[in-house]
């Protein structure tokens, strides 16, 4: 088990449950979100192109976490894949997350990828919604 992709939800607990196998394995993982935004620069949007490129560049790697809402530009990170973890939450317990996240993010006591702005909540409710 070298190449693991971890697929589930906005707020399933795909970046804790990677952490915890790349602890127990060894091996480098990944969050997607990372690779399709800038966050260096103002949390910009990557071009697909872009994204794809970096994406590419993990998958050289002979061994590899990814997690992931399940992208199809990602698609090819599936194919590699030597194990596959669909993690499946409801709809309801997914915007309890996401919402108890963002809150813990705006007070300081989490850290995040991206500011937890009022409109980065509704973005990763808007989120859930179209997973659904």
């Amino acid at each position: 088990m070298k190449k693991i992709y971890i697929i589930g939800p906005v707020g399933s607990g795909k970046t804790t449950f990677s952490k915890k196998l790349s602890k127990k394995y060894n091996i480098n993982r990944y969050e997607l979100d990372k690779v399709s935004w800038d966050d260096d620069n103002g949390n910009i949007k990557r071009t697909d192109e872009e994204a794809l490129k970096l994406f590419d560049e993990i998958l050289e790697n002979d061994s590899w976490i990814i997690e992931d809402v399940g992208r199809n530009k990602f698609k090819k990170g599936r194919e590699q894949a030597d194990i596959i973890y669909y993690i499946k939450l409801c709809r309801l317990k997914s915007y309890y997350r996401v919402t108890k996240r963002w809150l813990k993010q705006r007070l300081g006591v989490e850290a995040y990828n991206h500011p937890p702005t009022f409109k980065q909540l509704l973005y990763f409710i808007s989120t859930v919604n179209s997973y659904y």
